[in-house]
């Protein structure tokens, strides 16, 4: 199983459990970290030389879009709607879309679309993906717009993300459903193996109680019942008559203890359900 702090956490998950854990600990700096460096290489890329920033104001508001994405890791998620993590894809979209208006298409930072693309496909629900898919081939179609590019090189640039973009989402989607259950089959298996072995436990107590303790305690609560058959009627007869009662309860609590087992080991080990 893994652990809670594994970035693929979103595989055996589909939302964490709370609002806003993409992000949020455990495992956040494995799971945002290589998303984020994409995002500063391809902010950076353009101020090389030769690069050219065609729009200043553009690229600015770019930089500032991709610090509000970086600021979300700030926010009190757990105050907030089920649906806002979804923004933040969205943002960083919007944020590509004002780099490429900045720097030109020929510039080649539009494949950095796909940086939202995957992680929403990986640590969003199915819907939200859906929603990432649109916007992306809505800021391709825009940017090809904005920039002059003939009808037909803004059809097919529609119609290669869109079959991309569905491609990864479903791919992925389907990955994360197949691993879910997998999991759970894991789990399943784990719970039969536990169950099995406590079962072994219990007959190789019970096999040892027959042979050792049991038959011990029943032996002298016979001896105590044939004395107390020799010594006759009397204080002395009713104690030991009484004793003899005690080991017979002995005898019952040791045989329903081995029973109990199971429900102990569970009750001790909460983490394992």
């Amino acid at each position: 199983m893994q652990s809670p702090a594994d970035p693929w956490l979103a595989l055996t998950d589909t939302d964490g459990g709370t609002v806003g854990w993409q992000f949020r600990q455990p495992g956040l700096a494995p799971r945002a970290v290589p998303f984020g460096l994409v995002a500063v290489v391809a902010t950076v890329s353009v101020l090389v030389p030769d690069g050219g920033v065609e729009s200043w104001p553009m690229y600015l508001s770019s930089v500032a879009l991709l610090c509000a994405c970086a600021g979300a890791f700030l926010l009190p998620w757990w105050r907030m709607p089920a649906w806002t993590p979804l923004l933040v894809p969205l943002l960083y979209a919007g944020s590509v879309l004002e780099l490429i208006l900045a720097s030109g298409v020929a510039s080649g930072v539009g494949l950095v679309l796909l940086v939202p693309l995957i992680w929403s496909v990986l640590f969003h629900r199915p819907w939200e993906s859906a929603c990432v898919v649109v916007t992306v081939v809505a800021v391709q179609t825009a940017s090809s717009a904005v920039q002059g590019a003939p009808g037909g090189v803004i059809g097919r640039r529609v119609v290669l993300w869109s079959a991309l973009s569905v491609l990864i989402a479903v791919a992925a989607h389907g990955l994360r459903a197949r691993v879910r259950g997998s999991s759970a089959a894991n789990a399943a298996l784990q719970a039969e193996v536990r169950e099995l072995s406590l079962a072994r436990e219990r007959d190789r107590i019970a096999a040892d109680l027959r042979e050792s303790v049991v038959r011990r305690i029943f032996d002298a609560g016979l001896n105590l019942h044939s004395t107390a058959a020799m010594i006759g009627e009397g204080p002395a007869h009713t104690r030991l008559m009484r004793g003899v009662a005690e080991l017979d309860g002995v005898i019952q609590a040791l045989r329903e203890s081995v029973f109990d087992l199971g429900d102990g080991a569970e009750r001790s080990d909460p983490e394992e359900h």
